[in-house]
């Protein structure tokens, strides 16, 4: 029986991936560093801000990561404040049903706190999950299984009766680790060949259950 959930959330309860590799073009541009917005959008997924940083401007001390994540922030901000929406449609429906069932929901994801209690706010997933675990939350980011672990210790979850759900390989390989059920999501209809479900949006996950 699944007692809880532990969910990405870029890519998979909010459409950021472009407006986070736009912010990210935007700040490497500003420390002279040329990173292709391609290039951004498809490598960065599931990756913890400070490892995005030390990839693509090597020998980056801790003043450089905070340089760098304050850029990427503001330019974020900048581009939400120009109306560009966060959450999926479906997104706090499915959340509230699936919490209705009495199972407990999680958020998982490599976001830094600094820029993460912003989208949370701004989304309304503030008031609508359980638990939010961040990158900044724990010793290893994805694709090691401690944000997923520490979700699951926050919703006391046994991880073997919970879904880990994500948009990438890097939410799938920990989630396997860690023996929960795991749930591919791809609005584009990519699937993983690893996960133990593929799914198109999130109304697929209630049908799951």
């Amino acid at each position: 029986m699944i007692k809880g959930i532990a969910s990405d959330l870029d890519g998979t309860l909010i459409d950021t991936a472009k407006l986070l590799a736009k912010a990210w073009e935007d700040a490497f541009k500003s420390e002279g560093v040329e990173v292709g917005y391609n290039e951004l959008y498809n490598n960065t997924k599931g990756i913890a801000s400070k490892d995005i940083i030390r990839r693509y401007k090597r020998e980056s001390g801790p003043e450089d990561l905070i340089r760098i994540k304050e850029k990427r922030k503001a330019n974020f901000l900048n581009l939400v404040k120009e109306g560009n929406q966060l959450l999926y449609p479906e997104t706090l429906k499915v959340i509230s049903e699936i919490r209705e069932q009495g199972i407990k929901f999680a958020i998982s994801t490599s976001m830094a706190r600094d820029l993460l209690d912003k989208v949370l706010a701004l989304s309304g997933l503030a008031k609508a999950v359980d638990a939010v675990v961040s990158s900044d939350d724990v010793k290893n980011g994805k694709p090691e299984p401690d944000i997923f672990l520490e979700a699951f210790r926050r919703i006391n979850v046994n991880p073997k009766d919970g879904i880990v759900v994500g948009d990438s390989e890097n939410d799938i390989i920990p989630g396997k680790k860690i023996g929960a059920f795991t749930v591919f999501i791809s609005r584009e209809g990519d699937k993983s060949s690893i996960a133990d479900a593929n799914i198109t949006d999130l109304e697929e996950l209630l049908k799951l259950l």
